[in-house]
Parts: C-alpha cells; sequence; structure tokens
C-alpha cells in the first residue's frame, strides 16, 4: 500500500500502514530545525516494546537523520550522556523502499547526498548545527556562541561542545 498523505488543517500528516503507534509511530518534533515530525521505530523482537531501544528518524533540510534512544523504561537520554539528547547522524545511503524512505520523500529527504569532500556533513548538533568531517577531524560552530570546536571524534567533539 502506497503512503497516503492527509491534510488537517493546512498541514501535511505521514500516514503509513505500518504506523501502528507501538513498534513504529509519528512523534511530534521538539526541534526548530528539522523539517518535520520524527518517526520512531523498534526492532520487532521480544513482546515488550518499551523495553527495546529506538531509532529515530527525520529530515534536517534534505538529510534523513537519525539517532538512538534507550528503552522508554529507563529513560529519553543515554545514562552516559548527563541528560542530552544523542546528536542526529546523517543517512549517507537513505532506503528507497519501506516506512523510513515514505517517511523521508514525506519530508523532502533526498534518497542519495551527493558525496562533498570540501563540505562532508555527517551529521547535526543539537541545535542544528552541521557537524563536518573534514581529514579526519569532526569539526562543528556552536550556535549559542560561534566558537568553531575540533575533535578526532564525534565523542570528544561532543564533550567540547557541552562543556
Amino acid at each position: 500500500m502506497p503512503v497516503q498523505i492527509k491534510s488537517t488543517k493546512g498541514n501535511k500528516m505521514f500516514e503509513h500502514k505500518n504506523l501502528d503507534g507501538t513498534w513504529n509511530r509519528v512523534v511530534s518534533k521538539s526541534d526548530a530545525f528539522l523539517s518535520g515530525d520524527i518517526l520512531e521505530t523498534r526492532d520487532m523482537v521480544g513482546t515488550e516494546p518499551e523495553k527495546i531501544a529506538r531509532m529515530q528518524f527525520a529530515v534536517i533540510g534534505q538529510y534523513l537523520v537519525e539517532r538512538c534512544l534507550p528503552p522508554e523504561a529507563l529513560s529519553e537520554t543515554w545514562a552516559q550522556d548527563a541528560g542530552k539528547l544523542p546528536w542526529w547522524d546523517s543517512v549517507k545511503n537513505p532506503p528507497h523502499m519501506g516506512i523510513i524512505a515514505d517517511f523521508n520523500s514525506h519530508n523532502g529527504g533526498l534518497h542519495r547526498i551527493p558525496f562533498d569532500a570540501n563540505h562532508n556533513v555527517v551529521g547535526f548538533a543539537s541545535d542544528g548545527e552541521e557537524i563536518v568531517l573534514g581529514k579526519g577531524v569532526y569539526t562543528v560552530t556552536r550556535k549559542s556562541d560561534g566558537k568553531e570546536l575540533s575533535a578526532a571524534s564525534q565523542s570528544e567533539l561532543r564533550a567540547l561542545y557541552f562543556a
């Protein structure tokens, strides 16, 4: 069954046959830099979805992005992140079929992100800032103070960003 787009008060709403509210659901976006709402999915293993880690997908600009959250029974954030939500990682080769592909298309995401060696966007930080990888170094310019931060790994960059 193809994706159905239903108009509600002028806003287009993502609908799909696999949205069941438990294993696959749409949650309201919390960040203005997202192009639409967030698709949240769980691997269908076990019988207690609230105990299974969640993958979230969104579109920023034309990039399909993803992040992994802990099971709802634990928290909204991972214990090692001190209450900060994970950053969004770019999906370089988005799927062409299925609920994620349909969600990506619905929100204006491309099915193939062209590689730009001079501006290789690998993710997005907390305020939607681009995380760029160049010559083995991750770089982000923090919106709050305009400071450019660089590190050898995204986890080091994240520590600098929140310091």
